[in-house]
């Protein structure tokens, strides 16, 4: 955006507008023609002008408008009375004729001093005056009213009475070479009986010379606040009002266009805004126009929806944002309502899967509570949140669909329906966050290994997980940079001292799901071996090195084939003839220290390992051997957990148990004690666990 724009740019505030710079629905020359038609009437006996039209159809920004040719030469004088102001009948005709009177002596003391003293007097002898005026339907009539009035002002005023007073004021008024206008907007706002005193106010007083009444207000409404004992409120108006002027409603054209000109407005402090133009249209028109009525409805939605536009923006999908805050806007009652439909808003269902029938009940019940609405309910599923399909029609989503959600940051994931709703974002959006930047990362492995490394090493292996969200949106030129950086991370992710009971991850499982998603990008078996090859090279530890071979490859439960089996075979040969040839270089990041050697010994047939070997190495195979046992009984909730060793494997790594009770005692004398060593003295003892 430009310095100009900037200059420019027009806070959406729910205000009129002030002038014809400011009118984009093209009303000022109607506008100013009703003016001038108004300028040309006989205003010695009073005017009183109707401006009409619902709430929000911009009446006051009419009556702006008029202005602007009130003011042309000769100028008329245009007084504002903001019937909010009192408080009750016993006060109206007293502000009235004060508020005039003081407008009158600011604008112009010279012209019109003597009227505004005349009028502050009339103001303090019709104090009381408003018991006398009739109210709609009473059989009190304008004749009988100004004769209360005489009589009160006998009785009110030794010096001069009413009547003279009013003599004085209509001799002031009908000198002026130009009327006065008075305009009261905002009448529809005011309460039934606030409106009644409003239009009792006028008639007694619409008989003033030169004065010019401009009332705004929702014809329906007044007319329902006027009517009275069986009098309707049409008929009353009818013999105030003289001339009155319907204002149209927007063009939709016109209001649509107002539309999008205040969502580029409310977008544009969101960094790098994008709309999916595959959604937006049809929730537009299905979920948002349906909910816009006027111009003033345009603005609210704009007010309403900017704060949590610039605070959500670059967190949830934008079109479902600007859905759910028009819902926000104008349903209130709904949007509360589907904040408690959360989970049946989100949860998939496989497609032989059980339908949740207190769904089922709670979605129509939905729909039956808002019938008037049916239609934009039912969009709503349909565009933002279509799980909950299956409750409307004979549709469903499983759990596949969770991924491509969450990396949209569509609401249909519960995890950016929650932060819409809470503000708060849970722990796994947290990560997710994490995960999507490492996702942009992918491509640069000095800045990913920079980034990952920087993270809680605790969420290390939840933001690794999210990666695999991302897989539809994987590119060629990340395989090799993400494959190395996220292999030669494995080592940093730790172990989880306490995994649910039917929890099976490992952190190298993990890393192989995202890498294995990587690798389905290319089809070209040649050109996946010369990856592996590739990515083989920069590896650092022996654990990863293998567990990558075997993924690549055959091995039973582990390969994916992605490789011929001549090359798999020879990438474990050159793997284990380098190991035989150069020792870890750092053994303590060996995660997998019993499987590599393991590997050597399956080529050679004898134990690879001797219990002179580097400490740090023999202990890093102690505890690779590690395992923790978990059982339950039937009539518990609790689950019991037991640290194992592999016995046999770890003899037949290191050849005979006094072999490993000498890599014990070397280990402990060395580093010190840990668990694991007590671990293999039980062992050593002669102890066996029992089977679980």
């Amino acid at each position: 955006m430009t310095t100009s724009d900037q200059q420019h740019e027009k806070p959406p505030i729910d205000a009129p507008i002030n002038s014809s710079a400011d009118d984009d629905l093209g009303r000022a020359p109607v506008a100013h023609d009703f003016a001038d038609s108004i300028r040309e009437l006989d205003a010695s006996q009073g005017l009183v002008v109707g401006i009409l039209g619902p709430w929000g159809h911009g009446k006051s920004s009419f009556i702006n408008l008029m202005r602007e040719q009130f003011e042309a030469e000769p100028a008329l004088t245009v007084v504002d009375f903001n019937p909010w102001m009192f408080s009750g009948s016993n006060q109206l005709v007293n502000f009235f004729f004060t508020e005039i009177g003081a407008e009158l002596n600011i604008r112009s003391k010279s012209r019109f001093g003597k009227t505004a003293d005349w009028l502050a007097k009339y103001a303090g002898i019709l104090k009381p005056v408003s018991q006398f005026i009739p109210v709609p339907g009473a059989a009190l009539a304008g004749e009988a009213a100004a004769a209360a009035l005489t009589g009160l002002a006998d009785s009110t005023n030794a010096d001069r009475s009413a009547k003279m007073v009013r003599e004085e004021i209509t001799q002031e008024l009908s000198g002026l070479d130009q009327p006065i206008v008075v305009v009261i907007d905002d009448i529809d706002r005011l309460t039934t009986v606030e409106i009644r005193e409003i239009f009792k106010l006028v008639r007694l007083t619409a008989s003033f010379p030169n004065i010019i009444y401009v009332l705004a207000f929702d014809r329906e409404r007044v007319e329902q606040a006027l009517t009275e004992d069986g009098v309707p409120g049409r008929a009353y108006l009818e013999k105030i009002v003289q001339l009155s002027f319907d204002v149209p409603q927007a063009p939709e054209k016109l209001l649509r266009s107002q539309v999008f000109e205040e969502l580029n407005r409310i977008l544009a402090p969101v960094a790098n805004a994008t709309l999916d133009d595959s959604r937006w249209s049809d929730v537009y028109w299905e979920v948002i126009d349906p909910l816009f009525a006027n111009m003033r409805d345009v603005t609210r939605y704009a007010i309403s929806a900017r704060s949590t536009i610039k605070s959500l923006g670059n967190e949830v999908d934008l079109v479902d944002l600007l859905a759910m805050e028009a819902l926000r806007v104008f349903r209130p009652e709904l949007i509360q309502q589907l904040s408690k439909l959360r989970s049946d808003l989100t949860n998939t269902r496989e497609i032989m899967g059980r339908k949740d029938d207190r769904a089922q009940k709670r979605i129509t019940a939905l729909l039956a509570k808002f019938p008037d609405d049916d239609d934009v309910i039912r969009a709503l599923i349909n565009r933002v949140f279509p799980v909950a399909l299956q409750y409307i029609e004979n549709n469903h989503y499983g759990s596949d669909w969770l991924s491509t959600w969450r990396t949209a940051h569509r609401m249909a994931h519960i995890d950016f329906l929650n932060l819409y709703f809470d503000r708060v974002a849970p722990d796994e959006l947290v990560a997710f966050r994490s995960s999507e930047h490492a996702f942009e990362l992918l491509s640069d492995g000095v800045a990913l290994k920079a980034y990952l490394t920087g993270l809680d090493p605790e969420q290390l292996e939840t933001v690794l997980e999210g990666l695999t969200s991302y897989e539809a949106k994987f590119t060629n030129d990340m395989i090799v940079p993400g494959s190395v950086t996220l292999l030669n991370l494995i080592d940093a992710i730790p172990e989880k001292k306490q995994r649910g009971f039917f929890d099976i991850g490992r952190r190298d499982i993990t890393v192989a799901r995202v890498v294995l998603r990587l690798f389905r990008r290319v089809e070209d078996e040649s050109e996946r071996e010369a990856l592996v090859a590739q990515i083989l090279e920069g590896v650092e530890t022996y654990s990863s090195q293998l567990d990558f071979i075997h993924s690549m490859g055959y091995r039973e439960g582990a390969g994916h084939k992605l490789v011929s089996q001549a090359f798999a075979e020879q990438i474990q040969a050159d793997f284990v003839a380098r190991l035989r040839k150069t020792p870890p270089p750092e053994p303590s990041r060996e995660w997998d220290a019993w499987r590599i050697y393991d590997a050597v010994q399956t080529e050679t047939g004898k134990p690879p390992l001797k219990p002179s070997d580097d400490r740090v190495l023999l202990r890093a195979v102690l505890h690779s051997l590690k395992s923790t046992a978990r059982s339950q009984s039937m009539d518990s909730r609790q689950v019991r957990t037991e640290d194992r060793l592999a016995w046999e494997l770890l003899v037949q790594v290191f050849g005979s148990e006094t072999a490993v009770k000498k890599v014990v005692a070397n280990v402990r004398n060395s580093l010190g004690d840990d668990d694991v060593l007590q671990l293999a003295d039980k062992y050593l003892s002669g102890w066996r666990p029992e089977r679980l």
